[in-house]
């Protein structure tokens, strides 16, 4: 009699487990790892040996600026706009080939644009004239000035540019000592240039 109480109870117990596990079900299955194409799809890093591409720091380094090219300066004093005295001799003579393409008066300066052969060595330039101011036409006095080349010999060929600079004071104090003026205005002739007017 005890026998099959025994195995009554044993058996319910057995038949409430079985029940218990079929209501609650099975456990949630994992998810498959998700595949190569899937990870590049979504952006994420692809898993495995592959390593996404490293970039390069930014470099510190500034790209060079390139200057405009232009014709290569003559060397010396005049070409580094130094100011010049004008030079007063009885008679002022040209020496070698030059051409002058721009006239500038700023103030008691004269600058001019010149341009002329060489390469091969110095230049230098002076401003003569001869210290007389003689009348022009519209009364206003003129001085005759000579722009004064020398080439050292160089008898290279490449085309080079300058902008020597003359102080014309002496222009002024040579009118003020003939016309007894403190101020006035001279015309400047210079070799086969246009007249360019000197006030001061």
């Amino acid at each position: 009699m005890r026998k099959l109480v025994w195995s009554g109870f044993m058996l319910c117990g057995l038949l409430v487990g079985c029940a218990s596990r079929q209501e609650t079900g099975p456990g949630p299955a994992e998810a498959p790892p998700a595949s190569s194409g899937a990870a590049q799809a979504s952006g994420d890093a692809p898993s495995g040996d592959a390593q996404a591409p490293v970039e390069a720091p930014p470099s510190d380094a500034k790209p060079s600026e390139s200057s405009p090219e232009e014709a290569p300066p003559v060397k010396g004093e005049a070409a580094e706009g130094a100011l010049l005295p004008l030079v007063v001799t009885k008679s002022p003579e040209q020496k070698d080939p030059i051409g002058i393409y721009s006239v500038r008066v700023e103030g008691n300066v004269l600058t001019l644009g010149v341009s002329h052969g060489g390469g091969c060595a110095e230049h230098t330039y002076s401003l003569e004239w001869d210290g007389t101011l003689q009348q022009g036409a519209d009364g206003t006095p003129v001085a005759n000035l000579v722009l004064v080349h020398d080439a050292h010999g160089d008898r290279c060929k490449a085309m080079l540019r300058a902008r020597p600079r003359f102080d014309l004071s002496s222009v002024s104090k040579r009118f003020g000592a003939q016309l007894g003026k403190a101020s006035g205005a001279v015309n400047l002739v210079i070799q086969d240039q246009a007249p360019v007017r000197y006030v001061f």
